[in-house]
């Protein structure tokens, strides 16, 4: 699974631009662009900063991974639903989701190395409240925390990319390492939860994040700082009423799937917060999303896609590493090397996609991961309690893994296809913040779709595989007859 943060890849047979849409859009925004000038740093030290961009980049994709296999082992110690459990993962893609768009606010307003040195320290300090946590609902706390520190570091760590290197083959060669040590991070935290999960208990896994975290402020003190020009402010009711739309939009969900009465209520809130933020925004007033972007259909289209893509990525890897140790037995080690390969192949994939869109075509590219996605998950519905590894996990794992490779920049290319320059870090913020969105409601909906308790049976599993492939498969559909 790549990381949100990941360079978009563009191609494709080219459109013409809606500027019926975007040209009132565009005239707001002239007056608070932002202007960024940094000197170009000595060819000697160009590694140093990348590096640690990368290293703070890293936590977010490697915290996600690395908690999939400590969660039965936080589940038994706690005794905890599998239901409660998924609020591990829930609860952080929530406050990701919220915030995304205001931590990229916050950089585009605030010199961005100290933004991004808050949000590590926002990461570190959720960590430690997980490690240290009593109850599940500590850890849970923490994990909403640590997903709002990496709400704010992921925009600043992006941004200031662009600011040390140049337009051009610099700048190239710099969000292609960036995007791949995000793969990386994500491959390596499937692994290293597993192996500390097992030699030194689940609270290791929020002691290395802390511990990686503070390393990590250390490490930006390498970026050169860049000096901004601040824009106009942004309208801090109109970016709250968004911000607790999609918050509330997530709890909603979950709250849903368990058939609760407060879930109701909790939609309408969320219906009414968004509403607001729409009529805040009718003056042109900077409410950190403009409306007049999601008028243009391929940013629908993207965002729409990206709430399936996730909805089945997040959801069925949350269930693998459940299914590898609660039925076939294996350690949290040996499951966390067991879904290493989805890892390893949506690297390799991604590497290629740049060469294959401009070749085939933006629609087939985004329709076929999507299937593949689909396809891969949907062969886990073949497992049984003594199924051989190599089929049909690994199987499902090196499919879906080829899926999400062609998929990931497909759905954030799409979402900028129609987009002029100048809203391109909105538009993908958008993407972004929907494929947090589908993160956060996939584990809670497909736990209640298997049983929502924390031994599943093995008909279960099945049927949470079987929606997850059936919510991206129809999204294929969608992207085939309208991409």
């Amino acid at each position: 699974m790549l990381a949100v943060g990941s360079a978009p890849l563009e191609g494709g047979p080219a459109r013409a631009s809606p500027q019926r849409c975007l040209v009132t859009w565009t005239r707001r925004q002239k007056a608070g662009v932002m202007i960024t000038k940094t000197p170009a740093p000595p060819a000697n030290a160009l590694p140093l900063p990348l590096a640690a961009l990368s290293l703070a980049a890293g936590l977010d994709a490697g915290g996600v991974a690395v908690i999939n296999s400590a969660l039965p082992a936080i589940g038994r110690q706690f005794s905890v639903s599998a239901q409660s459990l998924s609020w591990a993962v829930t609860g952080y893609a929530l406050a990701f989701a919220g915030l995304l768009l205001g931590g990229g606010a916050l950089a585009d307003r605030f010199p961005r190395r100290r933004v991004l040195v808050f949000g590590l320290l926002v990461l570190a300090a959720g960590a430690v409240v997980s490690l240290t946590a009593p109850a599940f609902w500590m850890v849970a706390a923490g994990r909403v925390v640590q997903g709002a520190g990496a709400a704010i570091t992921l925009p600043a760590a992006t941004a200031l990319v662009t600011d040390v290197y140049p337009a051009g083959t610099a700048r190239t060669w710099a969000l292609g390492i960036f995007s791949s040590a995000q793969a990386a991070a994500y491959g390596l935290g499937l692994v290293l939860g597993g192996v500390l999960t097992s030699t030194g208990g689940w609270r290791w896994v929020f002691g290395v994040q802390a511990s990686i975290a503070f390393a990590a402020v250390g490490a930006v003190q390498l970026v050169p700082s860049a000096r901004v020009e601040r824009p106009g402010r942004v309208d801090v009711l109109g970016a709250g009423f968004l911000t607790a739309s999609i918050a509330l939009l997530v709890l909603g969900g979950d709250l849903a799937t368990q058939a609760s009465a407060t879930a109701v209520p909790v939609l309408a809130v969320a219906v009414s917060f968004a509403a607001l933020w729409w009529w805040r925004g009718r003056d042109g007033r900077p409410v950190l999303l403009d409306r007049a972007l999601l008028r243009l259909g391929s940013v629908r289209l993207a965002a729409g896609g990206a709430v399936a893509f996730y909805f089945c990525v997040t959801g069925s890897l949350f269930f693998v590493p459940l299914y590898l140790q609660n039925v076939r037995g294996m350690t949290a080690a040996a499951s966390g090397l067991g879904i290493l390969p989805v890892s390893i192949t949506v690297a390799g994939t991604a590497a290629l996609v740049g060469r294959l869109i401009p070749r085939f075509g933006l629609r087939t590219i985004l329709t076929t991961g999507l299937l593949l996605t689909g396809g891969g998950v949907g062969l886990w519905c073949l497992t049984g309690e003594h199924s051989r590894y190599w089929w049909p996990i690994l199987a499902g794992l090196v499919i879906t893994g080829i899926g999400q490779g062609m998929a990931f920049p497909a759905l954030m290319a799409t979402g900028l296809r129609d987009v002029p320059e100048s809203a391109r870090a909105t538009a993908s913020a958008v993407t972004s913040t929907a494929l947090q969105i589908g993160s956060g409601i996939g584990p809670a909906v497909l736990v209640a779709i298997g049983g929502g308790n924390t031994a599943l049976s093995l008909g279960g599993y099945h049927a949470a595989f079987a929606a997850a492939a059936a919510v991206v498969v129809i999204s294929a559909a969608i992207a085939a007859a309208r991409a």
